[in-house]
């Protein structure tokens, strides 16, 4: 795993674009984070709650969730240039199997992963201390677990996508494009049955905070409010689960059987 993750480490050492992209997610999460307090919403808790100890940790993978789009487009960016520029052909002649290849790329994309949930859990919990008693930490702080999932299941569907498209440009369009319509699909779709489509039970592993007190406010508002289905977060992690692993299946087969 060590030598595949150095030759993955060795394609974008040099490459601008990918620190790039990174530099302006970090900085976008943490202004992001903060702009939140600033919304005049009259739902909106107060800065102590968002920032403090247990709800921060509901607020900032809600928030961090927003840019894996972002990071969404750099995977698709990496894995394209792979297939581009014959990257992995020239790992294949060097030595290395198609199976190892593959899987390189696989251990990058978990890495990746790994990083920007430590870097969330690292800004939460800076902004927790600072806000509110560190004795409430570990409360709530499953969120980041859901939110390592979700970033996996986002990196997954890019690299399946990429792989399918295999044009940077296009992909990234059509990668882009398909991930912000999804909120256009409710106006078609039932709620009931639109949070079973692959990529809004990914962004939905992140709920909206305070989302059940917002439905038991319509409750209060109307007595003849009926509560929508909604899947557990148990029942959506789980489906995003398998999303995730159909996804990466299908682009290793497909990379797999393709003449690199």
């Amino acid at each position: 795993m060590k030598k595949l993750l150095n030759i993955e480490y060795m394609k974008v050492k040099n490459y601008r674009t990918f620190w790039v992209i990174l530099i302006i997610y970090a900085a976008l999460v943490p202004l992001t984070f903060w702009g939140i307090s600033e919304i005049p919403f009259p739902f909106l808790p107060s800065k102590s709650e968002i920032f403090g100890f247990p709800t921060v940790w509901n607020y900032i993978t809600w928030t961090a969730s927003w840019w894996n789009v972002l990071l969404g487009v750099l995977v698709v960016v990496m894995v394209c240039n792979d297939i581009d520029f014959k990257t992995q052909r020239q790992n294949i002649i060097d030595g290395l199997s198609r199976s190892q290849v593959i899987m390189g790329k696989f251990y990058m994309l978990i890495v990746m992963a790994l990083a920007v949930t430590l870097y969330t859990f690292l800004i939460g919990t800076i902004m927790g201390l600072i806000f509110s008693s560190p004795s409430e930490i570990f409360s709530g702080i499953e969120y980041i677990a859901i939110y390592f999932v979700q970033t996996i299941g986002y990196f997954s569907f890019a690299f399946f996508f990429a792989v399918l498209v295999k044009k940077p440009a296009l992909s990234i369009i059509l990668f882009v494009v398909i991930i912000m319509l999804d909120g256009l699909l409710g106006i078609g779709i039932p709620p009931t049955a639109l949070q079973f489509v692959p990529t809004i039970t990914i962004s939905d592993l992140t709920p909206f905070p305070f989302f059940q007190e917002i439905l038991e406010m319509g409750k209060k508002a109307d007595p003849n409010f009926k509560e929508p289905f909604i899947l557990s977060q148990s029942l959506r992690s789980l489906l995003a689960i398998i999303y995730i692993s159909t996804f990466v299946f299908v682009g290793y087969l497909s990379l797999k059987r393709r003449d690199l």
